[in-house]
């Protein structure tokens, strides 16, 4: 039986344009079943500052779903360039206290993980 293929393996199969992948960015994160309700009702409340950070680094048509039977969210959002907007927001004090805030909804050991953009329809 074959080995699955590595990360490596399939970025190297990737073949969209720079573009395209360099301004999309979508990612994992896993709320504990028994705070996801909370978890739910403070997105609906998001401090106006947070918005406010978000805008001010770059973020664009960013949405969150949720899988409710196990706690999957995922992410997506959109930027002019999602990896020089994701390290303005890592260094903004803003999100800094945000983040403090939700790790007690997650599942212990959970960090955002980015995953592979591979088709894209415009």
């Amino acid at each position: 039986m074959g080995r699955s293929p590595s990360t490596a393996d399939l970025q190297e199969l990737v073949r969209l344009p720079a573009e395209t992948t360099r301004t999309r960015r979508c990612f994992l994160l896993h709320v504990r079943p028994e705070r996801l309700a909370e978890y739910v009702e403070v997105h609906q409340r998001v401090w106006p500052e947070m918005l406010e950070a978000l805008l001010e680094t770059g973020w664009r048509n960013y949405s969150l779903f949720l899988r409710a039977e196990d706690g999957l969210v995922v992410g997506y959002y959109e930027a002019d360039d999602a990896a020089a907007t994701q390290e303005r927001m890592d260094a903004h004090p803003v999100n800094t206290r945000w983040q403090a805030e939700m790790a007690q909804y997650f599942v212990e050991g959970t960090s955002a993980q980015t995953l592979t953009q591979y088709f894209h329809l415009a």
